[in-house]
């Protein structure tokens, strides 16, 4: 960690102060902000720019008041005195006498400019107070003071900003963007978001704070480094410093002061009528004066909480076992006896009755649960965990799994759903109640915990246990989710058909209708009918907001993802977008570890798509630092994506190995063929174009959905061999719906005919859509083309369209823009085996990899080295561009 962390929000602050110091169009400056704001940092950073800037030389000086020194006059000045001659007897003579020494040992040598800095001037003693009101009257000195925010400074100080000799410049704390850049720039590298969101919750853009809590979680190993990216792991643990901090900032409270504040560290916010319960109304005065408790209006309410966040993580911590159940006892006292007029009033009363070692009835805790998910996520685990421990009946076991899935527990999710399966009543339930477990239990071993093995079983035994006849529509969800899990989505949707027609009637359970619609429009985008999984979307979404989710969430996660799919597929990458960040930052507030990872995953997948690899990369290696692979269900995707950012950004070692655990964790899944064209794009990249090609042509006969198999061979176009892939393009395209799959099309046929005019008109189509790394791609193979035909004006347009995009690709290289530096066209094998050879392979070694002769790949290699003008293999990708793997 730096010494001194970066000085981050401040720039526009500091310019404006060094201008006023050089132009000296006032006195000087005085810094006012709240405790911890960062006052110092700045007047000491101030001090040293205006030291260092153009101009007269400068004397720089630092005085740090304290109030040890406050009743010596000058005091907080005598280090910068020399040793005074007697004074005379009397306190005005002595005062006069003091300020005629220190001005005259503080004037500045001509053509020196004295640029004086005090912190914290509030305890600063009177006569240096006085010396500075005189220094700034006379134009001795430039001043930077600095002050806290609702504490008063000596008069002579207040008399300087009030009469307009030095301005007043209030310092703020960090709002989110400051604060999240302050700790990535003092980490030196990613800081994922849910440490950053956790750190911005702790400091609220406190610098002090949040300094502190970087420090401390680093020391003790909370934060820290995964690959290249920062992570907070574990409870938070205060250090002891930041303890130390807390109390200071608190300071001395008498024992009601101190015990309403442990009060409201374990049940705020409250409102006043319960407050006034607890504590006399003076003592929520005075702590509301001292800036230690806050009201706030909401409606005719008024409620009373902590100031900072801080102190109730603090105040919770020291509280000992009996301390925090005394707290909610008297917490459920007050409450009682002021009534519980509101929802959330029932909840929290809930809440404190519980953590007095009170029983409460299983169905209350889950409802109370639920109503306070939203608003007070510890709570809501409070009233869960209770509701684990307290038994129940299957529907309450059902109950308290689905409230598991959405706290994203879905280990326990699985375990709690597991013992119902195997309870000796839930042999006689009802087909109703079977399929109701079915509905939780089956998506969240698919997305919550990656086992498509475990769901088929849980799938098989289902239906062997559910008459068809009892629950029809019930065991026709089933076999459509069995379909899905097979590779099968037209024949899920044919399932299906019957239940979700628009004139259908309701099925029995009724929750079937939004499970079948969840699986419909994921089996529709996986088919590559975008459109209509756009509809069933439409129509399933609301259902669930007015119903609620059966499943605990994932038939609404299972929507969004059909959306999100479909409009990737099809090359809608700003509404892909969209759904990525509304979902990452619904995540993030919610504090869900696993959802956050996918929808990370999400938006690293739509940045590399539109060409921005290095964001990609910076997005996906979050979520992979998140997560295990083996229990993440976009593990396949993740690395996939992953291992082709890397290859297009020259990390090709790392390529291959991110995509080998793609391989690793595919097991079936329904997103198990995603990495096939990551295999592609490595092997194109690697100059293996030959293999590259046979590669995707022997995916095409797989069962995978057509918008991964035209994404693969669409690849090997970019590669810019065509031939028989251009053919199977045309058919994959062709029951596509979208304008990335048409564009596709018409890349193919351009490069196939070497229609230079008609690929930059397909460039200009990708660059419509968002994807400005194809768009370069198709341009720089336009600017080829357009070479070959000696069409140079064209070319040097097409080359020069196509180093613009590349500009916004961050310094993406792939083989197509390798063409940009190419001085002369070469032929597909050519190509090859100059790429091959300008990774240091000898002729024997290419010959072995692409089954030809030694001989065939010296006379390969003597007619690139004359179409290139190059002596030989050392010059090759410097002077053809060729991409060398590391």
């Amino acid at each position: 960690m730096p010494e001194v962390w970066p000085l981050v929000g401040r720039s526009e602050t500091l310019s404006s102060i060094v201008h006023l110091a050089q132009t000296r169009q006032c006195a000087g400056v005085m810094l006012v902000g709240p405790p911890g704001v960062g006052r110092t940092r700045l007047a000491r950073a101030t001090l040293a720019a205006i030291a260092t800037t153009d101009g007269p030389h400068v004397s720089p000086v630092w005085v740090m008041a304290s109030r040890s020194t406050q009743d010596i006059p000058l005091g907080a000045m005598s280090h910068l005195l020399p040793r005074m001659e007697a004074a005379p007897d009397g306190e005005a003579a002595l005062t006069g006498h003091l300020l005629h020494e220190a001005r005259r040992a503080l004037h500045p040598e001509p053509g020196t400019q004295l640029v004086l800095a005090v912190d914290d001037a509030h305890v600063l003693d009177t006569t240096s107070a006085v010396l500075l009101q005189q220094l700034a009257v006379s134009g001795d000195a430039f001043l930077v003071v600095t002050a806290p925010t609702g504490l008063s400074v000596p008069d002579p100080i207040f008399a300087l900003w009030k009469e307009g000799l030095i301005d007043r410049l209030d310092i703020h704390e960090f709002d989110r963007a400051q604060s999240d850049q302050l700790v990535a720039r003092a980490l030196g590298g990613h800081v994922d978001g849910a440490a950053l969101q956790r750190l911005w919750r702790y400091a609220l853009g406190n610098a002090l704070f949040l300094r502190e809590l970087v420090d401390g979680a680093r020391e003790n190993g909370t934060l820290r480094q995964q690959g290249a990216v920062w992570r907070w792991e574990g409870p938070f643990e205060p250090s002891s410093r930041l303890v130390e901090m807390v109390e200071a900032r608190m300071g001395s409270l008498a024992a009601p002061e101190r015990e309403l504040l442990r009060l409201l560290a374990f049940g705020q916010p409250l409102g006043s009528e319960v407050a006034a319960e607890l504590v006399s109304p003076s003592v929520l005065a005075t702590l509301e004066r001292r800036g230690l408790v806050e009201s706030t209006r909401e409606g005719r309410r008024v409620n009373v909480h902590l100031k900072h966040p801080l102190y109730a993580e603090i105040l919770r911590q020291q509280a000992t076992p009996l301390q925090e159940r005394q707290a909610y006892h008297r917490l459920a006292q007050a409450m009682e006896a002021h009534g519980t007029r509101r929802g959330e009033d029932r909840s929290r009363l809930l809440g404190f009755r519980v953590g007095q070692g009170e029983e409460a009835d299983a169905h209350e805790l889950l409802a109370a649960a639920r109503d306070a998910a939203a608003a007070d996520a510890g709570l809501a685990d409070q009233l869960l965990r209770a509701a684990a421990d307290s038994g129940g009946t299957v529907e309450v076991r059902l109950q308290l799994a689905c409230a598991l899935v959405a706290a994203d527990r879905f280990t326990e999710a699985e375990a709690v759903l597991a013992e119902v399966a195997a309870r000796p009543e839930t042999a006689s339930a009802t087909a109703a109640e079977l399929v109701a477990s079915a509905l939780v239990r089956v998506p969240n071993a698919v997305w919550g915990l990656h086992d498509v093995v475990g769901a088929r079983d849980v799938l098989r035994a289902l239906e062997h246990t559910i008459p068809a006849d009892e629950a029809p529509a019930g065991v026709t969800w089933l076999r459509a989710v069995s379909s899905l899990l097979e590779g099968r989505p037209r024949a899920a949707l044919e399932r299906l058909e019957p239940l979700i027609a628009a004139d259908a009637a309701d099925p029995e359970p009724r929750e079937v209708r939004v499970a079948a619609l969840s699986v419909a429009a994921f089996a529709s985008a996986r088919a590559g009918l975008l459109g209509r999984a756009g509809e069933l979307v439409a129509r399933g979404l609301p259902m669930i907001e007015r119903d609620g989710d059966p499943s605990g969430g994932w038939l609404r996660f299972q929507l969004l993802t059909a959306s999100w799919y479909a409009d990737l597929q099809a090359g809608d990458l700003d509404r892909a977008d969209e759904l990525a960040r509304d979902g990452y930052a619904e995540a993030l507030a919610r504090g869900l570890r696993t959802p956050v990872a996918i929808y990370a995953t999400w938006q690293g997948i739509v940045a590399g798509r539109r060409g921005r690899v290095q964001t990609a990369a910076r997005w996906l290696r979050e979520a992979a630092a998140a997560v295990s692979a083996s229990r993440f269900c976009f593990a396949v995707p993740l690395a996939a994506e992953l291992s082709m950012a890397l290859a297009a950004s020259g990390e090709l070692a790392e390529a291959r190995t991110v995509l080998a655990t793609a391989d690793d964790v595919a097991g079936g899944g329904m997103l198990a063929g995603w990495q096939t064209a990551a295999r592609v794009w490595l092997l194109g990249v690697e100059g293996r174009v030959s293999a590259a090609t046979e590669a995707a042509i022997a995916a095409v006969a797989t069962p995978d959905d057509p918008g991964h198999r035209l994404q693969t061979l669409h690849t090997v176009i970019r590669l810019r061999a065509t031939g028989v892939v251009a053919d199977e393009l045309e058919v994959l395209a062709a029951d596509l719906d979208g304008a990335l799959p048409a564009t596709m099309v018409a890349h193919s046929r351009a490069l196939s005919a070497r229609d230079g005019a008609t690929l930059d008109e397909v460039a200009a189509r990708f660059e419509a859509l968002g994807s400005l790394l194809l768009a370069a791609e198709v341009a720089a193979q336009a600017s080829a083309v357009h070479r070959a035909d000696g069409s140079t004006a064209p070319a040097r347009a097409s080359a020069a369209r196509s180093r613009a995009w590349v500009q916004e690709c961050e310094d993406a290289r792939t083989p197509a823009l390798g063409l940009l530096e190419a001085s002369t066209e070469l032929t597909r094998r050519e190509l090859e085996i100059a790429s091959l050879a300008a990774t240091g392979l000898t002729s024997k070694a290419i010959a072995e990899q692409l089954v030809v002769s030694v001989r065939t790949v010296d006379n390969v290699l003597r007619a690139v080295y004359a179409k290139l003008g190059v002596s030989g293999r050392g010059e090759l990708s410097q002077v053809a561009g060729l991409h060398v793997a590391r």
